[in-house]
């Protein structure tokens, strides 16, 4: 596994649009979501229903694995935490996104 170590990221290499599953995608295109198990993925953060997480510098496009730390809210729960997210750019085969005590997320493929 290649670790990509990343700074501030430039426009030219930050990740570009809205990745997800197939409700994320939708959820994109119409502006408002009606399903639970929605997840979007941007160079600014990761969304799903009733959690989030901003990232403190923007996931870029690069293809390998970066740990960016990040602000999470969940619904029902007062506050946020501090969180390694784990995004991992598997090219053709999509994003894979894991939260510290959560399953991995994906593939997330590009909403186009």
């Amino acid at each position: 596994m290649a670790i990509v170590i990343v700074g501030p990221a430039t426009a030219a290499d930050r990740l570009l649009g809205s990745w997800g599953n197939d409700a994320g995608c939708v959820f994109v295109k119409a502006g408002f979501q009606d399903r639970d198990d929605y997840i979007v993925l941007t160079a600014e953060g990761i969304e799903t229903y009733g959690s989030g997480c901003r990232f403190a510098q923007q996931l870029s496009s690069a293809p390998g694995t970066q740990s960016l730390d990040a602000t999470c809210s969940a619904e029902g729960e007062a506050g946020t935490t501090a969180e390694t997210v784990v995004v991992t750019n598997k090219g053709e085969d999509g994003f894979f996104v894991t939260i510290p005590g959560l399953e991995e997320m994906g593939p997330l493929l590009p909403c186009s």
